[in-house]
């Protein structure tokens, strides 16, 4: 194990806190829900909706504290976001996926991160997808690109995307051989937004593709995820990026299966006793993912929040609760969803776009199903070389 770093304060909200930023999401469930159909019509949120997600900071989770944000506390802030995917699932992929940006303030150089992300309305869209190449300038570099799935695209005031880069017309390569990737962090002025979001499920959070052709992008607006140091020594931000994204997006698929267990539930109450064991499994598959995927990720934040690393074992539990967590709640809405019948099948009501929505959460890459080889294989492997299993 790494050695132990020191622990710096984090914020963790005191129980009234969190109970009063849990109702101020509960109480926006109306003023959501009430534009859903035109949101996902539209593929991006009205002025009303955007105005909650400021005005409770939604997108201000993980920012880091010097440049204007919550730092929260790991587990709330994933409390914060099931609860806002329980309000609806695109409003819930839009806070974890705009309080997701705040990360790349602990990588950006201090200044320019505040510069960039401390107004109220800043929010980040994106792409990990190193679809671009910026050529090395003077000062920085010359970047085009076209990427796609920039969820907030509507909204976002930078956009951040990973391009390949080069000096004298070719690709620079590390040590190892392979192509140096670095991000690239655009204005609006700098993007064309390309209304491409044409699908069956989460259309609300307008996951658009983007352009850039010939941007100055400077150094100071650069970052690697991966190959940068950090200057905000929180475990927020220690704490694996692939492995925070995988408990952001389980937490989305979670607050999703919980609505629609709501959802069911206001249909009716069935006669059939059969009905009934369905939906008593579905909730217990429901209770017992949700549990599996809040113990694996608490120990983990404790593990990074006491002043430690994440050991590679450690990184496969998370991934695999999380990916297994995800994919249990779509199997709770399949069976609400099935034995929904006819109520289920419109696109404007809640069990159906519930169910569309969180088919569209499992399809993201870091919840693949391929994570099951890559993190059994790591902990088969600490198995067989230690004599006590982990």
């Amino acid at each position: 194990m790494a050695e132990a770093v020191p622990a710096r304060e984090v914020v963790l909200m005191p129980a009234a806190d969190l109970a009063s930023r849990l109702a101020a999401i509960e109480a926006s469930a109306s003023t959501v829900r009430s534009h859903i159909e035109n949101a996902e019509t539209e593929a991006r949120w009205p002025a009303p909706v955007l105005e909650l997600l400021l005005e409770q900071r939604l997108f201000r989770l993980w920012l880091p504290r010097n440049a204007g944000g919550d730092e929260l506390d790991l587990m709330d802030s994933l409390t914060l976001m099931e609860a806002a995917s329980r309000v609806d699932g695109s409003y819930g992929w839009t806070v974890m996926i705009g309080s997701g940006g705040g990360l790349f303030g602990a990588i950006i150089e201090a200044p320019t991160a505040r510069e960039m992300l401390s107004p109220r309305e800043a929010v980040i869209a994106g792409s990990g997808a190193p679809r671009g190449r910026a050529d090395i300038v003077e000062g920085g570099y010359r970047a085009s690109g076209r990427w796609r799935y920039a969820s907030g695209a509507a909204h976002a005031t930078w956009f951040t995307a990973n391009c390949v880069l080069h000096r004298d017309g070719a690709p620079v390569l590390d040590a190892a051989g392979a192509p140096v990737i670095r991000a690239m962090s655009f204005p609006p002025a700098d993007v064309t937004i390309h209304r491409t979001w044409d699908v069956s499920g989460m259309r609300a959070t307008g996951s658009e593709d983007f352009s850039v052709q010939d941007a100055f992008v400077p150094a100071r607006r650069t970052f690697s995820v991966s190959g940068d140091a950090h200057h905000e020594a929180g475990p927020l931000y220690r704490f694996p990026f692939a492995s925070i994204t995988q408990a952001g997006v389980a937490a989305v698929a979670l607050g999703i299966a919980a609505h629609a267990v709501e959802a069911y539930a206001a249909l009716g109450r069935s006669a059939d006793a059969t009905v009934h064991a369905r939906f008593g499994e579905a909730v217990a598959g429901l209770v017992l993912a949700r549990a599996g995927w809040w113990e694996v990720t608490r120990d983990a934040w404790g593990i990074v929040d006491g002043g430690n690393d994440l050991d590679a074992v450690g990184q496969a539990r998370v991934i695999l609760a999380c990916t297994h967590a995800a994919r249990e709640a779509a199997a709770v809405v399949d069976v609400l969803h099935d034995i929904g019948g006819m109520a289920a099948m419109s696109d404007s009501g809640a069990l159906g776009r519930c169910w569309r929505d969180v088919h569209a959460v499992t399809q993201h890459a870091s919840l693949s199903p391929a994570n099951y080889a890559a993190a059994g294989a790591t902990l088969l492997e600490a198995m067989v070389n230690t004599e006590t299993p982990r």
